[in-house]
């Protein structure tokens, strides 16, 4: 019974502990209105105007990890025929890990094709710089724009 109870405790007291690790819901709005950008375009060194906006492809380089499985379990299976005595465990673990590491980069050359689509901004800062911005979405961003930049993305101002 008291094993029970402490065990019930634990439990209880993981629960509470892990509800503080609950990340804040992202932001749903950054619009005009919003009293993050209200008088920032004054001194703002990291606003401008798009001068252009691209379509680009960005290679990702993730992979799902199946091709690295399935290349170990064919260079085990594989490395254990070639061995012998002794040597057949050695042989074993070596052609896992050189069918890992093959699958992996089979899978990654698979999957990189043209790459995901993405968008390129130029931007004409307001002290004359230019920065360049390239990311996943375009969110309805033209060129003539008023933008901040703000890690590493651009949203639009009034």
């Amino acid at each position: 019974m008291k094993s029970r109870f402490t065990s019930m405790t634990l439990a209880g007291a993981a629960c509470i502990a892990m509800a503080g690790c609950v990340a804040t819901p992202p932001r749903t709005h950054y619009g005009y209105n919003d009293p993050y950008y209200q008088g920032r375009d004054q001194h703002c060194s990291t606003c401008g105007v798009i001068r252009d906006v691209g379509r680009v492809y960005v290679r990702d380089n993730a992979t799902s990890g199946g091709g690295a499985v399935l290349g170990a379990v064919i260079g085990g299976v594989l490395g254990s025929t070639l061995g012998h005595g002794r040597g057949r465990t050695a042989t074993t673990v070596a052609g896992a890990v050189a069918g890992g590491f093959a699958g992996n980069a089979i899978e990654r050359n698979q999957n990189g094709g043209g790459g995901r689509e993405a968008w390129q901004f130029n931007v004409q800062l307001d002290d004359g710089r230019w920065a360049t911005v390239t990311q996943w979405s375009n969110d309805d961003l033209r060129p003539g724009d008023r933008v901040m930049i703000r890690d590493d993305r651009l949203y639009r101002l009034r």
